[in-house]
C-alpha cells in the first residue's frame, strides 16, 4: 500500500503543477483540440471504481498535446457521470449496447484524431512522463511505428508490486522474439495512427481477452518497435479484472490467434517452426496453471504430462498436481510469490 500511496502522491504533485491543463473551467487552445498529437483510447464497461485515478493520470502528463477518446461500452454504473467533471480534452462516446472488447476498441479508434494512439484501461495508471518519453521516441525514430515500455503490476489489496519486464527487451524487428515470449502491456503501447489504421483489420471483434495480442502481433509482423527500459505505467491487479473473470477463455483465444498468425505467410509454419513449438508448450503450461489456480489438478496434469521434462517448472508443477487439493491451496501462495495471476 505504501508504494501505491507514494505513486499517487507523485502523480498528485504533477497535477498540481499542471492544474491549468485539466481544469474544467480553463480555456483551451482550439487547435490542440482539433489536431492533437496523441489520442488516448480509453474503453470502459462499469469501471467507476478506479476510473478517476486513471483519467487523472492522463491529465497529470508532462506532455499536454493529447485528447482522450472515452468509449463507454453501455455502462450501467456512474462511469459516464464521472467523465462529465473533465474538460473538452476528454471526448465522451457511448455505445448503444455492450460489445466484446475488441469491437469496443475499434469504435474508439474510429474517433481518434491524433498522429499517435495510446491505450489506457480504466483500472490502470500512467506515470507522468509516459507520453513525453514515447512521443519523443517515435519522433526520433521514423522507422518505428510501435513503442512500448516496462511497467509495474501492482495489487494494492495484498500490498504487492512487481516490475514485469526483466533484462533487455527486443527492439526493432521483434515479431519472432514475441512469438517466444510476449509480455507487452497494452497500458504501455503507443502506435503511429496512419500505419496502424492501414491494417486490413484492427482489433478482432470476436475476442475479449487476447484482442491486443492478436492486433499487435499482426501489426509487428511488418512494423518495427522500440522498447523503453523505464517503467512508465502501472497495471492494477484486482478480482474484477477481465483476465480473472474470464480466465477459461484466455488459452482458447490465444490458440485462435496463433491460427490466424499462421495465415500471414505461406511459409510461416516453416519459418517459425521452433517458435511455434515453444509457444505450444507454453500454452499447455498456461492451461495447466489456470486449472491449478482453481484446484482442477487432474485436468492440469493432462496438459503437463507430455511436456513434464521440458524444464524444472513443468516438472515441479506436474508433481504438485498429485497433491490433495487442500494441500495445494496451502502451498499455492509460495508458488506464486513474486508473480501475479
Amino acid at each position: 500500500m505504501l508504494f501505491q500511496m507514494i505513486t499517487f502522491l507523485m502523480i498528485g504533485v504533477k497535477m498540481i503543477n499542471q492544474k491549468e491543463n485539466f481544469s474544467t473551467t480553463q480555456p483551451l487552445n482550439h487547435s490542440a483540440l482539433t489536431n492533437p498529437t496523441v489520442s488516448v483510447v480509453m474503453n470502459c464497461l462499469n469501471g467507476e471504481k478506479y476510473l478517476r485515478e486513471a483519467i487523472d493520470s492522463v491529465y497529470a502528463q508532462t506532455y499536454t498535446d493529447w485528447e482522450i477518446i472515452f468509449w463507454d461500452n453501455a455502462s450501467t454504473d456512474k462511469s459516464g457521470e464521472i467523465t462529465q467533471s473533465y474538460n473538452e480534452k476528454l471526448r465522451y462516446f457511448r455505445g448503444e449496447k455492450t460489445v466484446l472488447l475488441g469491437a469496443a476498441r475499434n469504435k474508439a479508434i474510429e474517433q481518434a484524431k491524433g498522429a499517435f494512439i495510446a491505450f489506457l484501461d480504466c483500472d490502470d495508471l500512467w506515470l507522468p512522463i509516459k507520453l513525453e518519453k514515447q512521443v519523443q521516441a517515435l519522433e526520433n525514430r521514423p522507422e518505428v511505428d510501435f513503442v512500448y515500455s516496462n511497467f509495474f503490476k501492482f495489487d494494492p489489496t495484498n500490498n504487492r508490486r512487481a516490475l514485469v519486464l526483466k533484462g533487455k527487451q527486443p527492439d526493432g524487428n521483434v515479431f519472432e522474439n514475441l512469438l517466444y515470449h510476449y509480455d507487452i502491456g497494452i497500458v504501455t503501447v503507443m502506435v503511429r495512427t496512419k500505419a496502424f489504421t492501414e491494417m486490413d483489420k484492427l482489433f478482432d471483434e470476436n475476442l475479449n481477452l487476447a484482442e491486443e495480442y492478436d492486433v499487435f502481433m499482426r501489426f509487428l509482423y511488418n512494423s518495427q518497435a522500440a522498447c523503453l527500459a523505464d517503467p512508465l505505467a502501472m497495471h492494477r491487479v484486482h478480482p474484477g479484472m477481465s483476465t480473472r473473470k474470464y480466465w477459461k477463455e484466455f488459452s482458447d483465444e490465444i490458440a485462435y490467434v496463433v491460427k490466424k498468425l499462421k495465415n500471414l505467410d505461406p511459409n510461416f509454419k516453416k519459418k517459425y517452426s521452433e517458435a511455434l513449438r515453444y509457444q505450444k508448450i507454453q500454452l499447455e503450461f498456461q492451461k495447466a496453471k489456470d486449472n491449478m489456480a482453481f484446484g482442477h489438478l487432474k485436468t492440469a496434469r493432462k496438459h503437463l504430462s507430455q511436456y513434464k521434462w521440458f524444464d524444472h517448472k513443468f516438472f515441479i508443477l506436474y508433481c504438485m498436481s498429485y497433491l490433495p487439493v487442500r494441500l495445494w491451496f496451502f502451498l499455492r501462495p509460495f508458488w506464486t510469490r513474486g508473480t501475479f495471476r
